[in-house]
């Protein structure tokens, strides 16, 4: 593998991901790139908010959806999760996976547009915010800025390092922006 490169290996229990911690800031950081493991399905005991440059735009984990936990205000909430969180305004669950189908993929991306272009802040969560809810959040960027899809996931990762989408939902990524060219 090249420095730079990422990769998603999941083996039973653990998902191993190479890349850099969430301590550094920007390209820069993700070009010092270190092993980052964690177990599968582990999301961290806190909420995750990373807010996505200067937009009223953010990405989060499933704690990030539960205004007991922090002092963060949503105008709206998108949950990418099997299951609402307390502070879901708008449930469109994915597999993060194989799992979805077209429509499913499709609809979140449009609602993650819609609300991006209304007045208010924007969370976008999934469970551990680093697959379904950077997929939705680069896919919405490319298409509402014009943008290819690898430079939106930039932005996002500048945000986000651990953000990785599934090989998956990456493929629904790039069907959905050519559809929409």
């Amino acid at each position: 593998m090249g420095e730079g490169e990422r990769s998603f290996i999941s083996e039973g229990r653990f998902v191993v991901i190479v890349e850099p911690s969430e301590s550094g800031e920007g390209k820069a950081a993700r070009d010092r790139s270190k092993p980052f493991v964690r177990p599968f399905g582990y999301v961290a005991d806190e909420p995750i908010i990373r807010r996505i440059g200067d937009r009223e735009l953010s990405l989060g984990n499933a704690r990030a959806a539960d205004g007991t936990l922090h002092d963060e205000e949503f105008r709206y909430v998108l949950s990418a999760t099997e299951d609402e969180q307390p502070l879901t305004t708008h449930h469109h669950p994915l597999d993060d996976g194989l799992g979805n189908d077209w429509p499913a993929f499709e609809e979140a991306v449009d609602t993650a547009r819609t609300l991006y272009r209304r007045s208010g802040s924007v969370l976008i969560h999934c469970t551990a915010g680093i697959s379904r809810s950077s997929t939705l959040v680069a896919t919405m960027l490319a298409a509402e800025e014009q943008r290819k899809f690898d430079d939106a996931l930039d932005i996002v990762r500048d945000a986000r390092p651990h953000a990785l989408p599934h090989p998956a939902l990456h493929e629904w990524a790039v069907v959905y922006l050519a559809a929409q060219a």
